[in-house]
């Protein structure tokens, strides 16, 4: 089998049956195909081989639109700067801020995405997770989060994305990863009983589809993510990709706040 790289950037999938119009409509900036921009790949739970959350998400938004899906790998810190390489949008687990607002148009939110501890010990404070050496994607809201609120005493390890800080994590080189809340109950999932989802930091952000700013198709994607919220589809890929409801996972998980 052709690896994921391969497979997902090259390789244009045919949508699968009847075409729903979204309002507003589409535009594509290639004729018959969207383009989804993503960094990571591939990425547990999200980005598989094929398959995973944002994969079956983009297909799903291409069978709405009546298009063929092409995906194309952009560095992250290049898609939150507003270049999107030429995409249509990007599903990268990218969050809303006021900060990206400026540069980029979003969706609806259409995932819950709380900063979570990934480690393979309790962290039952704020005091103890001070104390551990934590690793990080650079230029990420959960850099922003980590150094804002958790403060650790030894400086995070920034990483160019999640595998290489879970790499880090494995060969014990950091104590804890922060990662959003669903990428971190994939990786405990697979772990094999070895890591822990450990805390999550007090934190309302959320996952949504990030388009050019100024895009004509705003309103068709924002359209489009809301029906598949409404209908569940996006419930049930949560399900089968993330391994949990994410809403009793965040129930069960000890919340850090800033005590500044």
């Amino acid at each position: 089998m052709r690896g994921i790289g391969a497979l997902l950037v090259v390789v244009l999938l045919a949508g699968c049956g009847a075409a729903v119009p979204a309002a507003g409509g589409f535009r594509p900036a290639v004729r018959g195909e969207l383009t989804v921009a993503t960094a990571t790949l591939p990425l547990p739970g999200f980005w598989e081989e094929p398959g995973g959350f944002e994969y079956e998400l983009a297909r799903a938004l291409a069978d709405r639109f009546g298009l063929r899906l092409r995906v194309v790998r952009v560095p992250f810190e290049r898609i939150v700067s507003g270049d999107l390489g030429g995409a249509d949008l990007a599903l990268s687990q990218v969050t809303a801020t006021p900060e990206r607002e400026r540069v980029l148009d979003f969706s609806a939110p259409y995932l819950a995405a709380t900063p979570t501890g990934l480690s393979p010990n309790a962290i039952p404070d704020l005091a103890t997770a001070r104390d551990l050496r934590w690793a990080v994607t650079r230029g990420t809201t959960l850099a922003a989060i980590l150094q804002g609120v958790v403060r650790p005493r030894t400086p995070p390890a920034l990483t160019s994305d999640e595998p290489a800080a879970l790499v880090l994590l494995a060969a014990g080189s950091v104590d804890a990863v922060l990662l959003d809340l669903p990428v971190a109950l994939v990786a405990a999932d697979r772990s094999g009983g070895r890591l822990r989802v450990a805390v999550q930091v007090y934190s309302d952000d959320s996952l949504a589809v990030a388009l050019q700013q100024g895009s004509p198709n705003r309103e068709a994607v924002d359209s489009a993510i809301r029906a598949l919220t409404d209908d569940g589809t996006i419930d049930r890929l949560g399900k089968r990709w993330l391994g949990a409801d994410l809403r009793d996972a965040e129930a069960d998980v000890p919340v850090l706040r800033s005590h500044r």
